[in-house]
Parts: C-alpha cells; structure tokens; sequence
C-alpha cells in the first residue's frame, strides 16, 4: 500500500475522512467499522467470527478507495474531493443467520467542483517517483520473504508430484494381480485422485511457482532499479546545491 500510495500518488478516501482516529480508544468491534475502516476479519462478520486470530481483535482493514486528482496540463482541471467514507454491507443476508460476504463492503462519496487559484496553487504535480527509501527497503524484504516461501512451496508440491508418479506406476504394475474384482472400483477411483493431484501439483509447483516467483523478482529488480536512479539523481542535486 506505501508503494501504490507514493509512486502513484493516491489519496486514501478512509484516511482522509477519518483522520487522527485514535484506535486505542476504540471499545467495540461495531465502533472499530464505523471509525477505523475495518472490512476484514471481524468478529461481527459470521465467516471470520470463529477464527483465532480475530478474537480479541477488532479485524483488519483491507479494502481502500484511492484517487488523486486529474491532471490537465496548461488547463484548469477539475477538483476532485471525498466527502464521506463508510463501510456498508455489515448486516445479515435477510433471513439467513450469515454475512453477505467474508469482507464488508466500503463506500466512498467524491464531489467534483470547479478550481479555485486556491485550489490550483496547492494541488502538486504527479510525480511517480516518489517512493521513500523505507518503504522501498521494507518492500523488497517483505517480497524476497514471499520468493523464497514460494519456492519453498514449489519444492514441497514438486516432491508430491513425483510420490504421485510412482503410486500411479505402483497401481498401474499391481492391477495385474488384483485377487478379486471388486477390488477394481477402489483402483480406478485411486488412480483417477493420483491423476487428478499430480496434474494439480505440476501445476502449482512447476508452471504457476515459476510465474509466481518470475513475477516477484521482476518486481524486486524494478525497486531496486529505482532505488539506483533515485540516488544518482540525489547525488547530481547534491552536487548541483554545492
């Protein structure tokens, strides 16, 4: 979220109509939705209620509306304001005893008005480079964490693939000598499961593993490729300001 808000230079909706909330003065699960936003996870939504980690909790706030307002070089362009943001959808299905979803849902209402040279003076140009060297650090970490459980995973499913492979030739070798016939049945349906989890495993270990990871590090290399520019250009400034 640091990465979309800085680089693209979005605006939070929730933040921005509820800010300085204090959240240790919240008291309730109910009052934790209506002031910090929280959709996921919460004890009032039937399908995380029975989760561990979300008792004693208030839940966690997952879904955002961002914007940023239009650009209109050597024109005026229009004023983009939120008003109000809230999260809706908290009630049961009418009649049945569950949640609408497993997330609650958040609404935003924007306004559009005409500039003011108020307005003109105080809206700053959209710069997409912007990404602090924290929120960069943290991110490759938080990223290299998620490339190595990835192929970690990959290793994991990639060995039960092959354990599938050598039960499938085990039962394909001993359906010649099955004793009785009603043995047939349970063997189809076995090989049939082998079948359908090796295909699963290859899958997901092999082709979407290295898609998944291929992705990740390119990912990685981009922020690190910024970082580089990022100081260079800091260094020609400081240069620049000798």
């Amino acid at each position: 979220m640091s990465v979309i808000l800085q680089h693209a230079n979005l605006e939070d909706a929730w933040a921005v109509t509820h800010p300085n909330i204090d959240a240790s003065l919240i008291t309730s699960s109910q009052e934790a939705i209506q002031k910090l936003g929280i959709t996921a996870d919460s004890p009032l939504n039937s399908y995380s209620a029975a989760k561990k980690y979300a008792r004693g909790t208030w839940g966690k706030r997952l879904d955002y509306v961002l914007f940023r307002q239009p650009q209109r070089p050597g024109q005026a362009a229009p004023i983009l304001e939120v008003v109000n943001s809230k999260v809706v959808f908290t009630e049961l299905v009418p009649g049945r005893p569950f949640s609408i979803s497993d997330h609650f849902g958040l609404e935003a209402t924007f306004q559009i008005r005409s500039p003011s040279l108020d307005d003109t003076s105080r809206i700053p140009l959209l710069k997409l480079s912007e990404i602090s060297s924290g929120t960069r650090a943290t991110t490759i970490q938080a990223l290299m964490t998620s490339y190595r459980f990835s192929r970690e995973r990959s290793r994991r499913e990639l060995i039960i693939f092959g354990l599938c492979i050598l039960l499938l030739i085990g039962l394909i070798i001993g359906a010649a000598w099955l004793p009785h016939s009603w043995i047939n049945p349970i063997f189809i349906l076995s090989t049939v499961f082998l079948a359908w989890l090796a295909t699963t495993m290859l899958y997901e270990g092999f082709i979407f593993g290295n898609w998944e990871r291929n992705a990740l590090m390119n990912v990685i290399e981009e922020l690190e490729i910024h970082g580089k520019g990022q100081n260079i250009l800091d260094g020609h400034e400081c240069n620049l300001n000798l």
